[in-house]
C-alpha cells in the first residue's frame, strides 16, 4: 500500500511540475533570444527602433537579434498580461537593456498547440 502511495504522488507530481508550458516572455527573463524569436509568427507586424513594418519570420528574426545584441538585455519584467478565451494574449513588460529601459508588447495566440507571437514593439520608455 505505501509503494502504491508513493508511486501515485511521483505521478501526479510529474505531470504537475514536469510540463511547464514555455512562454515568449520567459525566453527574453533568460536572455535566449534564438528561442524568444522561434515563437515569431509569419508574417509578424514588428515595431521597433530599428525597423517598423510588416516582416516575415526569418527577416524579423534578424532584426531582433541584432536590436538584442546590441541592446545587451539585463532583465526583463512583464507588467500586465491578459487575453485569451479566444482572443490573442497580449502582455506589456520592461525590458532592462545596457542602452537603457524600453517598453515591450507581445501579442500572440496559440495555434495548434503552439504560442505564435504576431504582434512585438519595443518603444524607448
Amino acid at each position: 500500500m505505501k509503494n502504491l502511495i508513493l508511486v501515485l504522488l511521483i505521478f501526479i507530481s510529474v505531470q504537475l511540475f514536469g510540463q511547464k508550458e514555455s512562454e515568449p516572455s520567459s525566453s527574453l527573463k533568460d536572455s535566449n533570444i534564438a528561442q524568444f524569436t522561434s515563437f515569431f509568427n509569419n508574417p509578424i507586424d514588428l515595431n521597433i527602433p530599428s525597423a517598423k513594418a510588416n516582416y516575415s519570420d526569418n527577416q524579423a528574426k534578424i532584426l531582433v537579434e541584432n536590436f538584442l545584441k546590441e541592446a545587451s538585455i539585463k532583465s526583463y519584467t512583464t507588467k500586465h498580461k491578459g487575453g485569451g478565451n479566444g482572443r490573442p494574449f497580449f502582455e506589456i513588460g520592461i525590458l532592462g537593456t545596457m542602452k537603457g529601459n524600453f517598453r515591450t508588447y507581445l501579442l500572440y495566440q496559440k495555434s495548434n498547440e503552439t504560442l505564435k507571437i504576431i504582434e512585438f514593439r519595443i518603444e524607448q520608455e
